[in-house]
């Protein structure tokens, strides 16, 4: 093995903890260690994690990655962190964990996201459930005792990091994912805190996502088996780091990362405020050169696959599952799936449990509605895909699908069919920590940016060439799933 330096990237996701080593001079991938995230689920609506069990993951998937590979510690030349955006970890003075995190996909503060709809401040994005101020609200309202005691919140990445540096800070993207950032002033937004009496000493200094945040400590170090004094840099949101790890440049590029759920990502030339009467996106700070870009969500797309084959037969392996939906396309009468399992995402942004089967009927079987979840949800890609971009202007674009949901071969033939648009995928999927490794090469003195790290890496591109009958087909059956869409979200808009 080389002995040249080495970067690590980590990214936390909801369902998973990842690990990737990158040499710094050949950018090649030298080793990823990976370990699962558990969900913790008290009532409907509700999804947290123990934050004391990341760190115990990210400590015993880094010494597996070390030790597997044969990697000196020395080695290591910066680390630098991704996590999953929105979700919330309060910190008490000395440090500790105040509760469980609440994460992004916990929908139980849907009355704290109608009152922030109501704001007189200027909103910049939707007010939503998943946005961390309207869990900070909850919080305040249902556990005040807990909430008395905060001193520090902070965002998935960033408690790691905590853990790491002993250091609190955050990054410009997570900021701007907690509907607490102002985008014009780029800071956090103290008309809107003050407006809902939260102060803005909850909320950690924001530091650039390639800003170096820190040095291991040497207690940290012994944990994860580093070495003391290692470079961490700040790190960043992972919907951001993927659009960095992924190395689009501009507007004619439209990225999708498909993995538990759907970011459609569009860079953007300048911010704009949140239109409520229009909107249907949400904006994000990029956290590279005040870049900013607008993302369509769609919540539950490898959720809804997981639910769906759960429901089948939990131990059906990926290719029993996809051999159930192999035969032909959902049929323009037969069941569709609106695949909405925690809120629809773009464009009708309404939160809560709108997933539906609909025209079932007596001959539905298992084949039809496995075929139906997959076809829905890349159905619900493009729905969220054609909402986000300029009104004709999703078949000009040059799509790039990242992720884990492409790594099937069956929905990288109905997502190529779907799509009104030349689309490539990617063999590499970990975009999040590809990005984060990219920004900690800026952080360590390697690369001047984190595209010219980027430049010479090996993606491994898959192409999937539509075929016109299909697609003519996928053309009709669009059409009847989006009057359901419609239908359903307007009698949910109404409720």
């Amino acid at each position: 093995m080389s002995h040249e330096e080495l970067l690590l990237g980590v990214d936390l996701g909801t369902q998973g903890l990842k690990v990737i080593a990158v040499d710094a001079e050949t950018r090649a991938v030298v080793a990823t260690a990976g370990a699962p995230v558990e969900n913790l689920t008290a009532a409907a609506g509700y999804m947290e994690h123990a934050p004391l069990d990341w760190w115990t993951s990210l400590c015993g998937t880094t010494r597996a990655l070390l030790r597997d590979h044969a990697i000196h510690a020395e080695r290591v030349a910066a680390v630098r962190l991704s996590g999953h955006m929105h979700s919330i970890v309060p910190l008490r003075a000395d440090g500790s964990v105040a509760r469980n995190c609440i994460v992004w996909a916990d929908t139980r503060s849907q009355p704290q996201a109608k009152a922030l709809a109501a704001a007189k401040t200027r909103l910049w994005n939707p007010a939503i459930a998943p946005y961390s101020i309207t869990k900070i609200l909850w919080l305040r309202e249902h556990e005040p005792e807990i909430f008395a005691g905060i001193k520090t919140v902070l965002f998935s990445k960033d408690y790691l990091r905590y853990r790491m540096t002993g250091e609190m800070a955050t990054d410009y993207a997570d900021a701007s994912g907690s509907l607490m950032w102002d985008f014009a002033a780029r800071r956090w937004d103290e008309a809107l805190l003050a407006e809902f009496d939260l102060p803005a000493s909850l909320l950690p200094p924001v530091l650039g996502s390639a800003d170096m945040a820190g040095a291991l400590t040497a207690g940290a170090a012994a944990q994860l088996g580093l070495a003391p004094g290692t470079p961490v840099a700040c790190g960043g949101g992972d919907a951001a780091c993927a659009v960095v790890g992924s190395g689009i440049v501009d507007r004619d590029s439209l990225m999708i990362n498909a993995g538990t759920a759907v970011q459609v990502i569009e860079l953007q030339d300048e911010p704009r405020p949140f239109n409520r009467e229009t909107a249907n996106r949400y904006l994000f700070e990029l956290g590279v050169a005040g870049q900013t870009f607008a993302i369509g969500a769609l919540n539950s797309a490898g959720h809804s696959l997981g639910w769906w084959r759960g429901l089948m037969n939990p131990s059906l392996t990926h290719d029993e599952f996809e051999a159930l939906a192999a035969d032909e396309p959902s049929a323009e009468d037969g069941p569709l799936f609106l695949p909405w399992l925690q809120g629809t995402g773009t464009p009708y942004l309404l939160d809560g449990p709108y997933g539906s089967f609909v025209q079932l009927s007596s001959t539905a079987n298992r084949r039809t509605l496995t075929r139906a979840v997959m076809d829905g949800v890349a159905l619900g890609i493009r729905l969220c895909a054609e909402a986000l971009v300029e009104p004709g202007r999703l078949a000009d674009k040059q799509v790039l699908v990242t992720g884990g949901v492409p790594k099937s071969a069956l929905m990288r033939t109905i997502l190529s069919n779907v799509l009104p648009a030349s689309v490539a995928f990617r063999s590499f999927s970990d975009m999040s920590a590809l990005g984060a490794v990219a920004h900690a090469a800026v952080a360590a003195g390697i690369s001047a940016s984190a595209g010219d790290f980027l430049a010479e890496f090996k993606y491994g591109e898959i192409t999937s060439a539509a075929e016109p009958s299909l697609k003519a087909r996928y053309e009709r059956l669009y059409a009847v799933f989006k009057r359901w869409a419609d239908y359903v979200a307007a009698g949910g808009s109404r409720g």
